[in-house]
């Protein structure tokens, strides 16, 4: 059970201690919703998931507590290094929400430019330099007769 501090109370102590949270193979840390957004949370969450597990719990409106424990048996040190590149890789999702959001506008006005150009253009059906357009009759047309017609006639 979590209690205001965002500390689980150890079962076996009674209290929260760093032995137990060694011992459990988790860390608990909270984040600041007003530094980053939640889709860079998730974002740098899912990058980790071959690593660790997470646990999200929204404090109020400015504080998510994430709790994460390693997939592994890790000690603390090891723990804290994952912990760590969490964090680094929650400054890059940021960083890649921010840029996508600036330049969101731009993206879609190459985006729409890109799909009329590569819209067809109204081609007239006289205008035909390869000769596709012709039905085969008028471009081969009756020039030989099929080999069954010919065999037809050798034999009467």
């Amino acid at each position: 059970m979590w209690y205001t501090y965002s500390r689980r109370w150890c079962a076996r102590c009674g209290f929260f201690c760093i032995k137990c949270m060694d011992k459990m193979n988790k860390s608990v840390f909270n984040l600041n919703l007003d530094t980053y957004s939640l889709e860079s949370v998730y974002q740098a969450a899912y990058s980790m998931l071959d690593k660790l597990y997470f646990y999200f719990d929204k404090r109020n409106a400015k504080t998510l507590m994430v709790e994460i424990k390693s997939k592994e048996n890790l000690p603390m040190p090891a723990l804290e290094k994952l912990k760590g590149e969490f964090l680094n890789e929650l400054l890059n999702s940021e960083l890649r929400v921010s840029v996508a959001k600036r330049t969101r506008k731009v993206r879609e006005a190459l985006i729409a430019q890109a799909l009329i150009g590569a819209s067809a253009d109204k081609a007239d059906y006289i205008e035909d330099p390869l000769g596709i357009a012709l039905p085969w009759e008028e471009k081969y047309g009756d020039k030989e007769k099929p080999q069954k017609d010919k065999l037809k006639k050798a034999k009467h």
